[in-house]
């Protein structure tokens, strides 16, 4: 678990993750090796040429599939729709009984 004062880029990274991991856990094996099959042909037809084709870039590939068929929102929409659904922040500053004495 993240600590409360993370960064919101890195609470929606690890948000996107955990949608991802939980769908992949309801998928069969053979559901799987599809949609790294529709990878690996996407990578294939990548006009940057990427063809050396290793683990960590399948399963970043199929993790990019899984998110779209998930419809997943993109950073910026995630990050409106947390805001209105967690309490606003107390004001900056520091009260007067936490204050140094003087």
């Amino acid at each position: 678990m993240t600590a409360p004062s993370a960064a919101p880029r890195q609470l929606y990274l690890e948000w996107v993750e955990d949608q991802i991991e939980d769908y992949k856990a309801t998928l069969t094996r053979d559901e799987l090796l599809d949609i790294a099959e529709t990878a690996v042909q996407r990578i294939g037809s990548d006009p940057a040429g990427q063809y050396a084709l290793t683990e960590l870039l399948l399963c970043d590939a199929v993790d990019a599939l899984l998110f779209e068929r998930l419809g997943l929102p993109d950073y910026k929409r995630w990050r409106r729709t947390c805001r209105n659904d967690t309490e606003p922040r107390p004001p900056r500053g520091t009260t007067a009984e936490y204050r140094a004495a003087s």
